[in-house]
């Protein structure tokens, strides 16, 4: 019976209505990679980048983390029929643990805890509660998979928080060789270990995208340290127009390897990376030279 509880959701039916469909579709696309993908970059920009770079982190290895799961218990979801999330229309993943939870207790409980705006804070804890139950109710995620994803993003997020703890306080002192050689000895043992084929571009995306990001930011501190210019508004302008630069050189990339033929892994690596130096330092170097950013 508590099997049952956990697994089956057919009671959600009762509780959809034209009112809340549209609160938990928009809910859910907080989870999905066309919202982070804007997300993620602009509150890099705009706001305190020592705490939101290591989200930006902490959130692509959350993402490689919850899809080796996923593949390694092989959970299917809910019956088909219960499934109107209007992004995920067939089976083309697998349900234990549910990302959308995991990558909301990452970002959304990480924010609660680390900014000091109180209305950030409400509407952190709003998402971080919203985003669970919209996989639920749009009938894409039983109760064990939201279970599971706030158990593994809870887990990661402490686990993060432990690290940069030690790193903060002075206890861990790592170099830039030891660094870099411990991502990618972390990125090729899941590459290595993952229980399906498909996930060797999945590792090859995000650890494309983490390495690019590491290498512009360790550029920007080393030789630049770029900060926010004072103006306001002019801040933010620099921030809307780098996240639109961003999307503009996501498609061009798309363009341009569809184009070329190269080595698949090779093509999905290659780009990821030049998005994840854009975020850290080729948008700041830009911005630079328009006089939105400034150099310390």
């Amino acid at each position: 019976m508590f099997y049952q509880m956990l697994t089956d959701i057919s009671w959600v039916v009762n509780l959809r209505s034209p009112i809340l469909t549209p609160i938990f579709e928009f809910l859910t696309w907080l989870g999905y990679r066309d919202f982070l993908f804007m997300f993620i970059p602009f509150t890099y920009w705009c706001f305190d980048r020592k705490i939101f770079g290591r989200l930006v982190l902490i959130v692509f290895f959350s993402a490689i983390i919850n899809s080796w799961l996923k593949d390694f218990f092989q959970d299917p979801r809910p019956d088909l029929y219960l499934n109107i999330d209007p992004w995920l229309q067939t089976e083309t993943s697998f349900g234990f643990p549910s990302g959308h939870t995991q990558i909301a207790v990452v970002i959304w409980l990480y924010i609660a805890l680390n900014v000091r705006n109180l209305f950030a804070k409400i509407v952190s804890i709003f998402f971080l509660l919203g985003v669970p139950f919209s996989r639920i109710y749009l009938g894409v995620h039983d109760i064990s998979d939201i279970l599971g994803g706030m158990t593994v993003g809870l887990f990661t997020l402490y686990a993060a928080h432990l690290f940069y703890q030690n790193i903060d306080s002075g206890k861990y002192n790592f170099s830039s060789r030891l660094k870099y050689t411990s991502v990618i000895i972390a990125l090729i043992l899941f590459y290595f270990s993952w229980p399906m084929e498909h996930g060797y571009a999945l590792v090859a995306g995000l650890g494309g995208i983490i390495l690019g990001f590491m290498i512009g930011s360790d550029l920007d501190k080393r030789y630049f340290n770029y900060e926010r210019v004072s103006n306001s508004f002019m801040h933010y302008l620099s921030c809307s127009l780098a996240l639109i630069v961003f999307l503009v050189l996501n498609k061009f990339l798309e363009t341009v390897f569809a184009q070329v033929i190269l080595p698949e892994l090779f093509e999905i690596s290659a780009s990821s990376f030049i998005l994840g130096a854009y975020i850290s330092f080729i948008a700041l170097f830009l911005l630079s030279k328009v006089k939105l950013q400034s150099i310390r």
